[in-house]
């Protein structure tokens, strides 16, 4: 009696003993559940069912998720291990738009941005500016913008224009003028830097690195008395009435006189320029007018001039020493009968 007794209880706790490992083979399995395009994640457990059922069961339309996301596992497959971790892809659209380019519009599954701009080969250097970090998770409907920003430096130079300074000299006669030393330009540089955002100048900043200073030209004035030429005392002593140098002339005017020489260039009269020939306004003078220049001699106006306006003459001599010579003088001239 006592054995069977044993046996009974021992096939008895066999058959517990069973039944538990069928019930623990029965268990749910923990289910954990990641969106790449949201910070919540779905732990959940399921007895024999699906990513599906799984989701169904924590309140989400699979139907409406398998549009837009692409799961790690079958969606309709029995979850088989326990702990089980699903990652939901979201197949997300996307614009991108590139150093102020046209936007451009497409669909991803990466799950970050950084990833996202690997995937289309998209560079981005330090200096560029984007609305969204490199770690932000892709989510529909995101607008990436990248402006290219650029810094420039250039050097640039601007010229300084030197002064003239006048000085009295009681050598020259007055009104004479020489330069006793030229002129010379000086020069600032400047360091600019040039900031572009998508090709275009937005901010310029310009730094002074390097100066020359410029150098003055110095002009000695004449101060002392007009020296009378030997043929202008012999034109005084010839002229009387109304002749001069034994010409006779109709009147008389305050010009004021240059010497200028040969340029290649014909006459406004189409003659070629010789000593005698001499450039007016034709307003004052008409052209072909017959003239006494003292110190001069005779001449005929035949040219004009871009710088002969009023009451000036332009003498043409052979040489330039001789025209240099002559500069300026203020005279009166004779116009002939």
């Amino acid at each position: 009696m006592k054995k069977t007794l044993v046996i009974f209880l021992g096939v008895t706790t066999i058959l517990l003993l069973s039944g538990t490992a069928i019930g623990y083979a029965m268990m749910n399995k923990e289910v954990t559940i990641t969106f790449s395009d949201k910070e919540k994640t779905v732990q959940t457990d399921v007895l024999s069912g699906s990513l599906s059922d799984a989701l169904e069961k924590e309140g989400f339309d699979p139907a409406k998720l398998k549009s837009q996301y692409k799961p790690s596992v079958e969606w309709d497959s029995p979850i088989k291990k326990d702990g089980t971790k699903v990652n939901l892809a979201c197949n997300c659209s996307v614009s991108l738009k590139v150093g102020g380019k046209k936007e451009k519009k497409m669909k991803t599954t990466e799950p970050t941005v950084g990833d996202f701009l690997k995937e289309q080969k998209v560079k981005v250097d330090k200096s560029d500016q984007m609305n969204a970090t490199m770690d932000q998770k892709i989510t529909n409907d995101l607008a990436i913008i990248i402006d290219k920003v650029e810094k420039r430096v250039q050097k640039k130079v601007e010229p300084i224009d030197y002064d003239t300074k006048k000085k009295e000299d009681p050598d020259l006669p007055k009104g004479e003028k020489k330069v006793a030393k030229k002129g010379k330009k000086g020069k600032s540089i400047y360091q600019v830097i040039a900031i572009y955002k998508n090709g275009k100048s937005m901010v310029t900043d310009k730094k002074l690195v390097e100066k020359v200073d410029p150098v003055a030209e110095v002009v000695m004035v004449g101060s002392g008395e007009a020296k009378e030429t030997a043929a202008e005392k012999e034109d005084t002593q010839l002229s009387s009435g109304s002749r001069i140098a034994g010409l006779k002339y109709k009147k008389t005017m305050a010009a004021e006189t240059t010497g200028y020489t040969a340029t290649g260039n014909k006459t406004a009269t189409g003659t070629t320029p010789r000593r005698g020939t001499v450039a007016v306004d034709p307003s004052v003078i008409p052209l072909g007018t017959r003239l006494y220049i003292p110190g001069y001699g005779q001449a005929v106006a035949e040219d004009t001039g871009g710088a002969v306006n009023g009451n000036v003459i332009d003498l043409f001599f052979d040489t330039r020493e001789e025209a240099i010579q002559w500069g300026r003088r203020n005279v009166t001239a004779y116009i002939l009968e």
